[in-house]
């Protein structure tokens, strides 16, 4: 499945490089050049068209509108860091008796090893 994926994936990489690489021209081979004659360029003042742009208050009101979505961000994530915080600091630690703070760790893990002792003895023997 993968290596189809991948093969997929280079076919269209280079479906999408091959009318690049037609639209550069072969040498000539000695035949000469022919040139083509542009067209001039004709300069107008830009001082009187501003282009389509936008204005300056509307770029502002962009930029400002940016600010106060990543203020509003920053807001939401340091609102639920606070508030977890005050959820864990609410939590008592729980109480361990006995010898040592990992008792019921140990326990666990001795049953652990116990059960699968049993499973490979018991693999062992329906061979």
């Amino acid at each position: 499945m993968r290596p189809a994926v991948t093969l997929a994936a280079v076919l269209a990489a280079l479906a999408l490089l091959a009318p690049a690489a037609g639209a550069q021209q072969a040498p000539s081979l000695g035949a000469p050049e022919t040139t083509t004659q542009s067209a001039p360029v004709v300069k107008t003042d830009s001082s009187s068209d501003n282009g389509g742009g936008l204005s300056t208050w509307q770029e502002l009101l962009i930029f400002g509108a940016g600010l106060a979505l990543l203020a509003g961000i920053g807001f939401a994530i340091l609102g639920d860091a606070r508030e977890r915080t005050r959820r864990h600091r609410g939590r008592a630690e729980p109480a361990v008796t006995g010898p040592g703070p990992h008792r019921h760790g140990r326990r666990a893990k001795q049953r652990a090893r116990e059960k699968t002792k049993a499973a490979r003895a018991q693999r062992r023997r329906n061979r």
